[in-house]
């Protein structure tokens, strides 16, 4: 009994699923990222603010009574988890609290200026003012807790 044949048409028909399946990944890595341009354009009603630069961010903190600053990068887990916590906080406290989010891999500067050494890491400023700062995932009571922590005093 020769198992020889069976074994090639196995391994070619997982050659070519794999060879399938790359080929399905090459080509919707494009349109997802078309998709996601359009959807971020398109999204002008969404209270987070994407912060790219130290001097943006500055300039966001002074001009702000309350500024929740979330610094996170898109390879954290944990900060990926705390993202609809976040987009939650901000629908929230729209118009009470500007919530910006720092992509700490892409603004490697911007993490460095404020200290940030862990991820994710979430800072309120009041007034100009660092108030407090916690890194690790939170929910979003928590984060609730913080911002009413800081509006009472």
């Amino acid at each position: 009994m020769c198992l020889f044949p069976l074994k090639l048409v196995v391994w070619l028909l997982l050659f070519l699923a794999l060879i399938l399946t790359n080929m399905l990944a090459l080509l919707n890595w494009p349109l997802s990222k078309v998709a996601k341009l359009v959807r971020s354009e398109s999204a002008s009603s969404n209270p987070i603010v994407n912060i790219s630069s130290e001097d943006e961010l500055r300039k966001l903190v002074a001009k702000h009574d309350y500024v929740l600053i979330d610094f996170w990068a898109e390879w954290c887990g944990l900060c990926l988890l705390m993202n609809s916590a976040i987009a939650s906080i901000a629908s929230k406290y729209s118009g009470e609290v500007v919530v910006a989010k720092v992509d700490a891999s892409l603004n490697s500067t911007v993490s460095k200026s404020f200290a940030v050494r862990g991820l994710p890491t979430l800072i309120i400023f009041r007034n100009g003012v660092e108030f407090k700062r916690s890194s690790g995932t939170m929910t979003a009571s928590q984060i609730s807790d913080l911002i009413e922590e800081a509006e009472s005093q």
